[in-house]
């Protein structure tokens, strides 16, 4: 049936074609016309298309009007933030409003990303070299947030390292936790209603921020109302990557290599493994962070494939 639908197609095409061969100047001239304004027609649907498709995401996103009134009554900011998954193919929005913002105010994985809801957790920290701490306050309204509380103590008094290899032990030091002046900081925790949250971000050649955010409501869609406020923003950091290290076996000398890691990152992003940190010389593609159970073979094989040298995986799944 269908070889006999696809032979009738190309009949028809050919049939078509012939008859346009056919055609006076005057009538391509009008037929064109024709054509143009069909095309006119379907621009104006699609943009009209588009302009709703922006509207219904900004209401999908936005925090009502409730929300607004009872942050402000703590002087905080509110917005809106969907688990990871859940919009991916509904929304145009990259990350799919799992991601957000406090910097750019905005929920695109492109936007400097601090704070992302994932199976139920906060994490931060989620490309190249970039890393944070987040440290429960636990049941504490925003008001009562100010720089002697324990839980900012420390991170307001933090200052991030320079070198690239230092900031990836920051990385490690934050999957694994620590202790600091009587509280506990790590890149996840758990996304709790009620709980109020210190958040370091740390965006290399971006941004260094550093909020209170809490928990307002849960829906029943799995998105949360976050209220929050800034308390200080620093300096934008940087760091030394232009550095050379001689092999110890070989005569060659390996260098940095940031169009590869850039290339390798954006091929695994594309691919929704976006908690995957890329480091890359000449010689090999180094892989950190977190996947999803079973998906470490696809990483390591994208990264291969785009990177086209030696990956050493130091992945772990969850």
């Amino acid at each position: 049936m269908r070889f006999a639908f696809n032979i009738f197609v190309l009949f028809v095409f050919f049939v078509s074609a012939a008859t346009a061969q056919n055609l006076t100047r005057e009538q391509k001239i009008q037929e064109l016309q024709t054509l143009g304004s069909k095309v006119e027609s379907m621009r104006s649907r699609l943009e009209k298309m588009e302009t709703r498709q922006e509207e219904l995401e900004e209401e999908i996103l936005a925090a009502s009007d409730s929300d607004l009134a009872e942050a402000g009554k703590e002087n905080a900011s509110a917005f809106r933030i969907f688990p990871r998954g859940l919009l991916d193919d509904k929304i145009s929005i990259r990350g799919g409003a799992a991601y957000y913002s406090f910097t750019s105010k905005t929920h695109d994985y492109n936007e400097t990303p601090q704070i992302e809801l994932q199976n139920g957790d906060f994490s931060v920290g989620f490309y190249g070299a970039n890393f944070g701490f987040i440290s429960d306050a636990g049941e504490i309204t925003l008001s009562k947030i100010t720089e002697q509380n324990k839980n900012v103590n420390f991170l307001i008094n933090y200052r991030p390292p320079t070198s690239e290899s230092e900031a990836r032990n920051e990385y490690q030091k934050a999957g694994k936790g620590f202790d600091a002046n009587g509280a506990n900081y790590k890149k996840q925790v758990s996304a709790i209603v009620g709980h109020t949250y210190i958040l370091r971000a740390v965006s290399f050649d971006e941004a260094d921020t550093l909020v209170a955010f809490k928990v307002y409501r849960k829906d029943t869609d799995g998105s949360l109302i976050i209220f929050w406020k800034n308390i200080e923003n620093f300096e934008t950091p940087k760091l030394e990557r232009n550095k050379t290290a001689a092999n110890s076996s070989e005569t060659s000398v390996e260098t940095i290599d940031h169009e590869t890691a850039a290339q390798v990152q954006n091929a695994l992003n594309e691919k929704g493994l976006f908690n995957v940190s890329v480091e890359a010389t000449n010689k090999v593609v180094i892989l950190r962070g977190t996947v999803p159970k079973g998906k470490m073979a696809d990483a390591v094989m994208h990264a291969t494939e785009t990177g086209k040298r030696k990956v050493r995986n130091e992945l772990t799944e969850q």
